[in-house]
C-alpha cells in the first residue's frame, strides 16, 4: 500500500496538543513495548531508509485515552492472533493533523490528509501506514462507551471523513477544550465531557451520505433504536427503568430518546409496558409456566399485582387468570389423586 502514498509537499510543524512532553523512541523494539503497553500488542515494522525516530505523548480524559504521535515511515500491524488475545474492545478515532497516514481494515482504506479522521476496531485485525513525520492523534475508548453507535461504526471503519463542518467541526473544537481543560475536570466531569466528543464523531458518520453502511441520519437513528430496544428487552426484570434512566444509559437527552421512539409512534413508556405485558402473556399461555400471576408481574418489572391485572386487561381484553385458564390443558388431560375411604 505504500505506492499509494507519494511523498507529502513540506508543511510548517503543526502545533502540540497534549501538554506532557514528548517522550523520543529510536528503536523499533523500545516502540513496539511503549504502544503496546499503551494501547494493544501491535507489531511494527520500519520503512524506508531514513532513521527511526518516534514521538509520542499520552494523556487519559475521563474515558477516552489521547495519544499525541509524531512517527518517521512505518507499518504497525495488528495480526489476527493479537486481536485474539484482547480482552476488551475498543475503537481507536485516527485523528491527522500533519503528513499523511492510511488505516487499513475489513478490506477497506483511507488516506488521512491533514484535518481528516478515521476509525478502526482494536478487537479485529487491521494495519496502519504512516508517511515519514506523520502527527496526528490517537483518541482511544472502550467500545461500550459508544455501544448505541455500533450498528453505525462497524459499517464505517477504516473510511475517511472531514472535520471541516458539521458534527465532526463541534467534535474537533470540544476535543481541543477537552484536551486544554482536561486535567482541571473532575473525574465524574471529565468522563461526561470526554463521552459527549466521542458521541459527536460518532454523530457525524450519518451526516455523510456517501459514506457506504449507512446513507443518512435516520439510518443512524434506527440502528441505535434497536440498540435501546435490545436492552429494554433484556432488562424487563428491573423496576426503575424508564425514560429517564434509558436516557441516562445511554447518553442522551430525553427529548432525543422520545423522537427515537416516535418514529414507532410510541413513547418509551409504551414500549416498556407493551414488552413487559407481551413477555407476561407468552409465559401464561405456556403450560410448562408454573408461576404464580403475582410471582410474574414482580419478575417483569410490576410493583402492584392489581395495576398488572388492570393493564393486561386494557390491552388483552382478558384478565391475566382468564387468558391463563383459556391456554390451560383440557381438562381430561389432567389427573387427579382420590383419597380411598
Amino acid at each position: 500500500m505504500s505506492a499509494l502514498m507519494p511523498k507529502s509537499a513540506e508543511s510548517a510543524p503543526a502545533p502540540i496538543w497534549l501538554r506532557t512532553p514528548l517522550r523520543r523512541f529510536e528503536t523499533c523494539g523500545a516502540w513496539a513495548d511503549t504502544i503496546s503497553e499503551h494501547f494493544v500488542p501491535l507489531e511494527v515494522e520500519p520503512r524506508g531508509n531514513g532513521p527511526f525516530r518516534n514521538l509520542a505523548a499520552n494523556e487519559t480524559f475521563g474515558c477516552l485515552q489521547v495519544a499525541e504521535l509524531m512517527t518517521s515511515a512505518q507499518r504497525v500491524r495488528r495480526t489476527r492472533v493479537l486481536a485474539n488475545r484482547s480482552e476488551s474492545a475498543q475503537y481507536k478515532f485516527s485523528v491527522q493533523i500533519s503528513g499523511r497516514t492510511m488505516i487499513a481494515q475489513d478490506g477497506r482504506s483511507a488516506l488521512l490528509d491533514p484535518g481528516d479522521w478515521g476509525i478502526y476496531d482494536t478487537s479485529r485485525p487491521y494495519e496502519v501506514f504512516e508517511e515519514p513525520d506523520a502527527h496526528f492523534l490517537v483518541l482511544q475508548v472502550p467500545a461500550h462507551v459508544l455501544s448505541i453507535w455500533e450498528p453505525c461504526i462497524q459499517s464505517q471503519l477504516a473510511r475517511r471523513f472531514g472535520s471541516g463542518s458539521g458534527s465532526a467541526r463541534v467534535a474537533m473544537d470540544a476535543l481541543r477544550a477537552l484536551v486544554s481543560q482536561g486535567p482541571a475536570l473532575e473525574p465524574e466531569l471529565a468522563f461526561e465531557v470526554s463521552s459527549t466528543v466521542m458521541r459527536l464523531f460518532a454523530l457525524s458518520l450519518g451526516e455523510h451520505a456517501d459514506g457506504g453502511g449507512v446513507s443518512s441520519l435516520e439510518e443512524v437513528r434506527q440502528g441505535q433504536l434497536r440498540v435501546i430496544l435490545r436492552h429494554v428487552h433484556e432488562h424487563l426484570h428491573d423496576v426503575s427503568m424508564n425514560a429517564d434512566t434509558l436516557a441516562q444509559r445511554f447518553r442522551m437527552s430525553r427529548r432525543y430518546l422520545y423522537k427515537l421512539f416516535a418514529a414507532r409512534g410510541l413513547t418509551p413508556a409504551d414500549y416498556i409496558l407493551g414488552a413487559r405485558l407481551e413477555r407476561c402473556r407468552e409465559l401464561l399461555a405456556d403450560p410448562a409456566c408454573a408461576r404464580q400471576i403475582g410471582e410474574l408481574a414482580y419478575a417483569h418489572g410490576f410493583t402492584d399485582t392489581s395495576v398488572f391485572s388492570h393493564a393486561f386487561r386494557r390491552r388483552f381484553g382478558l384478565s391475566p387468570s382468564e387468558w391463563r385458564a383459556q391456554h390451560s390443558r383440557p381438562a381430561s388431560g389432567r389427573t387427579f389423586d382420590r383419597t380411598v375411604q
